[in-house]
């Protein structure tokens, strides 16, 4: 296999999650003391999306000050801090998907660049970058907010091509390995090779299963 630029999505194909996202949601929301009949996970996650796909500044922020508008009763927590509090839930909640992460991103190494390519808020996708001793070991992160660019669009894909020096000069050079259909999808529409698994597929012989998905 020619050298390429090997991207990983990072959600649930580097990342396990010890806690459902909809618990997450709930805990913030009975710290700022909603109700129990006014918890609605469903309806936040929607508000949250809402802003997420149109990259809002902050769409944590955004969602919970939406939500908390929304309810009859007062709420004392700052929406700001509701944000603050969810995210560092999240980052305490995340797992890496095999036992020895940075051990499987440094064996793809050895013959690849390779990079993070994932949507989310900056601040919180590096943070669990960190957290699973992994933000060192790759070569690039490709946020989308930093870039202001979705995977739907093409746009994340674009932005990624030539931050890591792919051997050959085509989109084709760019390998994007995500365990989600509509990720696989985005990165084949945007020219570039896709590879439908996670890190636990690549586990036993990352190489090796690279080239044979190649």
């Amino acid at each position: 296999m020619q050298p390429r630029a090997v991207y990983f999505n990072l959600d649930l194909t580097l990342t396990r999650m010890e806690r459902p996202f909809d618990a997450l949601t709930v805990e913030v929301l009975q710290r700022a003391e909603v109700p129990d009949p006014h918890i609605d996970p469903t309806r936040h996650s929607n508000l949250f999306f809402d802003r997420f796909l149109d990259l809002d500044p902050d769409p944590f922020a955004g969602a919970y000050e939406a939500y908390f508008d929304e309810l009859d009763a007062e709420v004392e927590m700052d929406p700001a801090e509701a944000a603050r509090i969810r995210k560092q839930l999240e980052v305490d909640a995340v797992r890496p998907a095999v036992d020895d992460l940075p051990g499987l991103i440094g064996a793809v190494g050895e013959e690849h660049p390779v990079g993070v390519l994932t949507s989310g808020v900056p601040d919180l996708q590096r943070a669990k970058l960190e957290s699973l001793g992994v933000l060192d070991a790759v070569d690039d992160v490709v946020v989308s907010y930093e870039l202001d660019a979705t995977k739907a669009s093409g746009d994340l894909f674009a932005a990624a091509e030539g931050r890591l020096g792919a051997e050959e000069s085509d989109a084709a050079a760019y390998v994007y390995v995500s365990n989600h259909d509509s990720d696989v999808e985005a990165a084949k529409a945007a020219g570039w090779t896709a590879v439908r698994a996670d890190a636990a597929d690549l586990a036993d012989d990352p190489l090796g299963y690279l080239d044979d998905a190649l």
